[in-house]
C-alpha cells in the first residue's frame, strides 16, 4: 500500500453483531473482504496478553469471556441512567461501570492490568480493522467514511459514532440512515425508471429500523422512518438464553446468573445464537453447549414454534411499529409497492410470515444481501459527497428527521420547532415571550422526542440563555432557530431582535460526552492497541486459522 495515496471514501455499516465496508468507484459498488476472505465482520473486540484482537481473530483467541466486548452500539451516546444498560448488563460477560453518568466497559488486558474503554473506543477499534480491510483491498491510505447510524438514532448516539470515526483515524463525511442506505442499493439493483413507493424493513443484530421511500430512477426520497434501537437478533438471542438458563437450574441446580458464572454464560449464549441460525432453515435442533468450567456438556431440544413463542411479542413488536411508521407516511397499505428485507433477522421465518400477512400476503422482496446492502448504500452516498459525478447521477437523496426537536417550555410542555419526519436539510425560525415580570435572561434546553412534556423526551444535554432587555412578561421576546443538516446534525441561534445578542449552540462530542481532549487521548490509547508489525498480525492470524482445523 502507497501510503501516500488516498483512496475513496469508504461507506460502513458499523453494526451491532457484524460490520461490512465498501467502496463506490465509477458507479460501481465492492463490498470488501477482509483477511479471512469474509466480507462481514464481527463487531466484536477481545483483549488478551496485553494485546487487541478484532473481528474473527476476537472470537477466536482463547481469551476469558470477560475479556471479550461486543454489542457496544448498544452502549454508545447512551447515559448510565438507560434502563435497557441495565438489563443487558446482567447477561453481558464483560464489566460495565459507570464514569460520569456515562457507561464505560472494564476488562483485564493483561495478567496485571486492568483498564476502562468508551464504547467510543471499541467501535473505533472496529472501524480502525474495516480501516485496514478497505486499505489493504485499495491499495492506497483510507481516510474518508459515510457511516451508517439507525434511523431513531438521536443527536448524541450520532455525535458518538462520528467520535469513533475520528478515533479510529477516519473523518465521518457523512452519516446515512440504515434503512436510507439499504433502499439505495434496493434501488441501484432494481434499476428501473418506474415510480415505486417502497417500504423497508430493517431488522438486525441489535436495532430495528423501518422507512417509507419513494424511489424513481435516481431520485430516493424518505417519507417516514421509525424503528427501535434496542430491538434484533441479540434480544431473540437472550430470551432462549434465558430460557436455558432456568432449565440448567431446574436440571442440574446450577444458577449461572447468581453465580455471575460468565465464561459459561458466554458458552452457552453462542450456542444460543448458532441455534437460532439453524432454526431459519431447519423445524428442531439440539443445542449444545460444552460448559467448560463445570465438565458438562449441555444440551437440549430446541423447537421452531418455542423459540416463536419465546420471541413472539418482540416478533410483534416489529409489526407494531411498522403499522405506526405507514400511518405517519399518510399511506394505505396496498399503496406500497415492494417490501424490501434487510438485516440478517428477517431470515427468521416468523418474521417473514408476520410481515408478509400484514401487507396482504405481499410478496417479500430479498433480491439485495441482508447483510451487505447498507454498507453498500453508504458506500454511493460516500462518492456522492466526495464529487463523484457517476454515482450523483445514480443517487439523489432527500432524507427525513427521525424524531421530533424543540424546546422546554413555560410548565414543562415541549414546544416542537422541527418535527419527526421533515425533509432534511430543515430549517425553522419561531418566536417566544418571556413568562416572568422583568427577567434578565431567557433560553431554554434541547430536547428530542414525542412526548409533549419535555421531561419525558430525552435532553440533549444543551441549553443557549440570552441577556434580554428588563420589561414586564409578554413585552420581549427571542427568535430561536433550529437548523438541521442532511447528515441530521443540529445548530440551535438564539436572538433577542432590538438588541441583536445572541447564542449559537451546536450538537458536538462534549453532549456525546466527549470532549476533544477525550478523543486525543482515546486516539493515543488505540495506537497502544495497534500491534505495530502486520507480519507479527498475520502472523496471529495464521495461527488462529491453523487452530480450526485441530
Amino acid at each position: 500500500m502507497d501510503p501516500h495515496r488516498v483512496g475513496a471514501a469508504v461507506g460502513i455499516d458499523l453494526g451491532t453483531t457484524f460490520s461490512v465496508v465498501a467502496v463506490c468507484r465509477k458507479g460501481k459498488v465492492e463490498v470488501l473482504a477482509n483477511d479471512d476472505g469474509s466480507r462481514i465482520t464481527p463487531s466484536v473486540v477481545a483483549f488478551f496478553q496485553g494485546e487487541s484482537y478484532v473481528g474473527q481473530a476476537a472470537e477466536e483467541v482463547e481469551a476469558p469471556a470477560t475479556n471479550r466486548v461486543f454489542d457496544a452500539k448498544r452502549l454508545i451516546g447512551r447515559p448510565w441512567s438507560d434502563e435497557h444498560i441495565h438489563k443487558d448488563k446482567k447477561l453481558w460477560p464483560f464489566d460495565v461501570i459507570e464514569v460520569n453518568g456515562t457507561p464505560r466497559i472494564e476488562v483485564n488486558v493483561s495478567a496485571k492490568k486492568r483498564e476502562t474503554f468508551a464504547p467510543e473506543e471499541i467501535s473505533a477499534m472496529v472501524l480502525k480493522n474495516l480501516k485496514k480491510t478497505a486499505e489493504d483491498a485499495l491499495g492506497q491510505t483510507v481516510t474518508k467514511a459515510v457511516i451508517t447510524v439507525p434511523a431513531y438514532f438521536n443527536e448524541r448516539q450520532r455525535q458518538a459514532t462520528k467520535a469513533a470515526g475520528a478515533i479510529a483515524g477516519l473523518e465521518v463525511v457523512g452519516m446515512i440512515n440504515e434503512p436510507t442506505a439499504a433502499a439505495i442499493a434496493y434501488g441501484l439493483d432494481n434499476g428501473s425508471s418506474t415510480k415505486k413507493t417502497v417500504f423497508i424493513y430493517d431488522l438486525g443484530g441489535g436495532t430495528f429500523d423501518v422507512s417509507v421511500m419513494v424511489i424513481q430512477g435516481s431520485e430516493f426520497r424518505v417519507v417516514a422512518s421509525g424503528g427501535d434501537t434496542h430491538l434484533g437478533g441479540q434480544d431473540f438471542d437472550a430470551r432462549l438464553l434465558n430460557h436455558c438458563l432456568q432449565d440448567i437450574k431446574k436440571k442440574r441446580g446450577l444458577d449461572l446468573l447468581a453465580t455471575k458464572d460468565k465464561q459459561s454464560i458466554r458458552e452457552l449464549r453462542r450456542a444460543c445464537e448458532l441455534a437460532k441460525r439453524k432454526l431459519s432453515s431447519i423445524a428442531e435442533v439440539t443445542l449444545n453447549a460444552p460448559l467448560t468450567r463445570h465438565d458438562w456438556l449441555y444440551n437440549t431440544r430446541i423447537t421452531r414454534a418455542l423459540f416463536q413463542d419465546l420471541c413472539a411479542d418482540l416478533f410483534t413488536r416489529t409489526i407494531t411499529l411498522t403499522e405506526q411508521v405507514l400511518t405517519e407516511s399518510k399511506l394505505q397499505r396496498g399503496a406500497i409497492d415492494e417490501v424490501v428485507l434487510v438485516g440478517g433477522s428477517t431470515r427468521i421465518p416468523k418474521v417473514r410470515a408476520l410481515l408478509a400477512a400484514f401487507f396482504g400476503g405481499k410478496e417479500l422482496r430479498h433480491s439485495v444481501n441482508p447483510d451487505e446492502a447498507v454498507a453498500s448504500g453508504a458506500a454511493v452516498r460516500a462518492a456522492v459527497l466526495m464529487g463523484d459525478t457517476q454515482a450523483n447521477r445514480l443517487v439523489k437523496l432527500k432524507d427525513v428527521t427521525p424524531l421530533s426537536l424543540g424546546i422546554n417550555t413555560l410548565g414543562g410542555v415541549f414546544s416542537v420547532l422541527i418535527p419527526k419526519n421533515s425533509p432534511l436539510p430543515f430549517k425553522k425560525t419561531q418566536s417566544y415571550s418571556t413568562t416572568v415580570d422583568y427577567q434578565e435572561q431567557c433560553g431554554s434546553k434541547v430536547f428530542q422526542g414525542e412526548r409533549p412534556l419535555s421531561k419525558d423526551n430525552y435532553c440533549l444535554n444543551k441549553e443557549f440563555w440570552v441577556d434580554v432587555p428588563s420589561k414586564p412578561a409578554g413585552e420581549v421576546s427571542v427568535d430561536i432557530t433550529f437548523a438541521i443538516n442532511v447528515d441530521g446534525l443540529l445548530t440551535v441561534t438564539c436572538v433577542e431582535p432590538t438588541t441583536g445578542r445572541s447564542q449559537k449552540v451546536q450538537i458536538s462530542q462534549k453532549e456525546a460526552h466527549l470532549s476533544d481532549a477525550d478523543i486525543r487521548a482515546m486516539i493515543e490509547k488505540a495506537k497502544r492497541y495497534q500491534r505495530e508489525d502486520d507480519d507479527a498480525l498475520r502472523e496471529v492470524q495464521e495461527r488462529l486459522r491453523a487452530q480450526r482445523f485441530f
